[in-house]
């Protein structure tokens, strides 16, 4: 087994496994401390973390050109303020599940955005799975009463949030960055934790009054969103650069489910009336999203076989 090969089996088990708790640790993170000191905390400490490894790695001997540090910039906006700051924002007021089953839809807006980007065909299988994902999330999201009620300000604040992550996966082999991951993950991390982490200066809460209000939990969730949700997104940046994207978002089949168990088994959360017919159908929609075509054309060509 090659060295690259190790390296993506490992970055592929990194977002998989690691992201999946990242929703749950920042609704314990918001809990106590304001959304956007959650943000540019967590994105300045990964940034100087992952800044420090390409230093230590001799990764900086060549400087990347400002053509490549605004790519990685535009590109890291895009993700971590357009998309994780909504749905980090989201979280101060919808449950952490909820709002790891939504971007879990995130799959299903690539395909689309990539149709229209790219030009990539939308085949039937594609489009079945596009509406068995959505008709899912829109279950999800039932909250017995009306689906118009069901959704409001903040839910539509995380849609949101997920779009723009969708957007920028879809974008990600498009813009020039660094030849190196690793350099232009600290790149985007640390951009967008000065520029949050001064906006939280100048428009919320002073330090002294977060620190003085922060809770244990929520500094335990500070700590696992700066330092692993650092690395899982370095990892994220990796594959988005050397992977398929349709493989690259098969994340979205594994971390609902940690995070579902984590949201119910140890934030006291409450599911939705319909989530254990909308998550299987969720599910469904990203395995015939990912899997479908191949599968599709497995049988087609067994059958040819057997003639």
């Amino acid at each position: 087994m090659s060295r690259r090969t190790v390296l993506v089996i490992a970055c592929y088990a990194t977002v998989y496994i690691a992201w999946g708790g990242t929703y749950f640790f920042i609704k314990e993170s918001v809990a106590t401390i304001p959304s956007f000191y959650v943000i540019g905390g967590r994105w300045l400490v990964g940034g100087l973390l992952l800044g420090a490894l390409a230093i230590a790695g001799g990764r900086l001997r060549t400087l990347p050109t400002a053509r490549q540090v605004l790519s990685a910039i535009l590109l890291g906006s895009l993700l971590l303020i357009g998309g994780n700051g909504l749905i980090t924002t989201a979280e101060n007021r919808i449950d952490s599940y909820l709002a790891a089953l939504v971007a879990c839809s995130a799959p299903i807006l690539v395909a689309v955005f990539d149709r229209f980007i790219e030009g990539s065909r939308l085949s039937f299988t594609r489009m079945l799975a596009i509406l068995l994902g959505l008709g899912g999330v829109a279950l999800l999201l039932y909250n017995g009463h009306s689906l118009l009620s069901s959704l409001n300000p903040w839910v539509l604040m995380a849609v949101a949030g997920i779009v723009c992550w969708s957007l920028a996966t879809s974008l990600g082999h498009r813009f020039l960055g660094t030849a190196d991951t690793l350099v232009s993950s600290a790149i985007q991390m640390l951009f967008v934790g000065v520029v949050c982490l001064a906006g939280s200066l100048l428009f919320s809460e002073s330090p002294a009054a977060v620190v003085a209000s922060v809770s244990q939990r929520s500094v335990v969730g500070m700590v696992y969103l700066a330092i692993v949700g650092s690395i899982a997104f370095a990892a994220y940046t990796y594959l988005m650069s050397n992977e398929p994207t349709e493989r690259v978002v098969s994340y979205a089949l594994v971390n609902p489910v940690i995070a579902v168990f984590l949201g119910l088994s140890f934030g006291g959360e409450t599911p939705t009336p319909l989530l254990w017919v909308g998550l299987p159908l969720i599910l469904l929609g990203l395995a015939i999203m990912l899997y479908g075509e191949r599968l599709a054309a497995r049988f087609r060509k067994a059958r040819v076989e057997s003639r």
